[in-house]
């Protein structure tokens, strides 16, 4: 049995009556068990009470067990139990780790949106519209600024379809030559281009029953936009350099992170194009504007990060906490991911302070109105949009109205109005 330190996968292989054979130091770390147990001596007998470890609940027998997901520290993992003749082997993987290998469509279609952190209200609303829209047939069109987490919610919507068991694929179209994505979407047929002696099976066809994504679809050329209209319009296309006509049953997921409608009224994005892509569309809220999942996102990237290297997941003090919860996030979750492994990865003891989160010192971290925020809007719009960004970051120190409210030198009531209209909770 593989018991590399630095897997992410934990093993425990017990007889039938529970002693313990063997298992890995990640299952050691992950359960807190004591170290001795990996050494695997006759003379020392350890009993394993699968439903205490596994946090489980009491009714459930064994043959409960195969293919189930389980919380441990704050993340989710599969658990799965291979019943030999004479032992069982417990195999417990984090959830992000078999998110790309997950081939069984029950277990696929019920938990593809469990990744998803959602205490905040932004979140339950977008996760309870994406679970309604990915039972649909119709393209999909998902918004939201860098590092939001489109690709994480298109493959989450492929997953929970009826086309979870097929083949995702996905393309970044941003800054690709029209040659090179008129190839990988269609394919090509041999002698279409100078060396190409074999043809080639595009996207569109590798992915037939299943879905792709076109990333970047906003950075789509207009000859492009005018070939992909035709194929969601009659689901058939050719090859490059082959007059064949290919049929295929492919669902298009597209992702941006700019408005296309103001691309149309600049005449950058075909209007057809767009009215057809916008039938079900999905808009991923920034960091900034779901602080209540903040911290549990935290929590669980710094799960993640020790998961994949094997060690104990340190604590996030209080203080680190009030740091994050007060940052702006700009770059928004890859933002809060990459701040954290950086902290990690240099980390020597069993905390995270608030010295070991590196921030940009910036402007980022100070209210401010962008372009996004202003695009369109009236003075009254711009001054709420900024009133709610300051309740928001006080509401973390100020954590009562009463408190906000001699903070502001307003009413306790005007306060709470205030954070009624907005949302604000704690």
């Amino acid at each position: 049995m593989n018991t590399n330190f630095h897997s992410p996968i934990a093993f425990i292989e017990t007889t039938k009556t529970g002693v313990l054979l063997k298992i890995n130091q990640v299952a050691i770390d992950l359960f807190e068990l004591p170290e001795k147990l990996l050494q695997n001596t006759a003379d020392y007998q350890y009993l394993i009470d699968y439903q205490k470890i596994f946090r489980l609940d009491t009714n459930l027998s064994l043959k409960d067990l195969n293919n189930i997901k389980i919380v441990i520290n704050q993340q989710y993992y599969f658990l799965q139990l291979v019943d030999n003749a004479e032992r069982f082997l417990f195999v417990i993987q984090p959830v992000n780790y078999l998110k790309n290998n997950l081939i069984r469509k029950d277990v696929v279609n019920s938990q593809s949106f469990d990744i998803f952190i959602k205490n905040s209200l932004a979140m339950q609303k977008l996760i309870k519209q994406a679970k309604a829209f990915s039972l649909q047939s119709e393209p999909l069109l998902i918004s939201g600024s860098t590092g939001s987490g489109k690709d994480l919610l298109a493959l989450a919507c492929h997953q929970y379809s009826q086309r979870g068991d097929q083949i995702f694929l996905g393309l970044n179209c941003a800054a690709m030559p029209d040659e090179v994505v008129e190839s990988e979407l269609y394919g090509h047929a041999p002698g279409a281009y100078p060396g190409a002696i074999d043809g080639k099976k595009g996207f569109f066809e590798q992915a037939n029953g299943g879905s792709v994504l076109l990333d970047g679809i906003d950075e789509m050329s207009y000859r492009m936009q005018t070939k992909l209209i035709r194929f969601i319009n009659d689901g058939s296309f050719r090859r490059v350099g082959d007059d064949n006509e290919v049929s295929v049953d492919v669902r298009i997921i597209c992702a941006t992170k700019v408005d296309l409608l103001s691309l149309v009224k600049q005449g950058k994005f075909r209007e057809d194009l767009y009215y057809r892509l916008n039938v079900l569309p999905l808009s991923l809220p920034n960091l900034k504007d779901r602080r209540e999942d903040i911290i549990e996102l935290a929590l669980y990237f710094i799960n993640q990060f020790a998961n994949k290297h094997g060690i104990l997941a340190p604590e996030l003090t209080e203080e680190a906490k009030a740091v994050l919860l007060n940052y702006s996030w700009p770059g928004n979750v890859r933002e809060l991911k990459n701040i954290l492994y950086s902290a990690l990865a240099q980390l020597n003891g069993k905390q995270i302070t608030e010295n070991d989160l590196i921030l940009p010192k910036a402007a980022d971290n100070n209210l401010y109105l962008d372009n996004e925020n202003i695009e369109g809007k009236t003075l009254d719009e711009m001054t709420k949009h900024f009133e709610k960004q300051i309740l928001q970051q006080l509401y973390q120190t100020y954590p009562s109205s009463r408190k906000l409210s001699k903070r502001l030198g307003i009413s306790h009531t005007a306060v709470a109005n205030k954070l009624r209209e907005y949302g604000i909770r704690k």
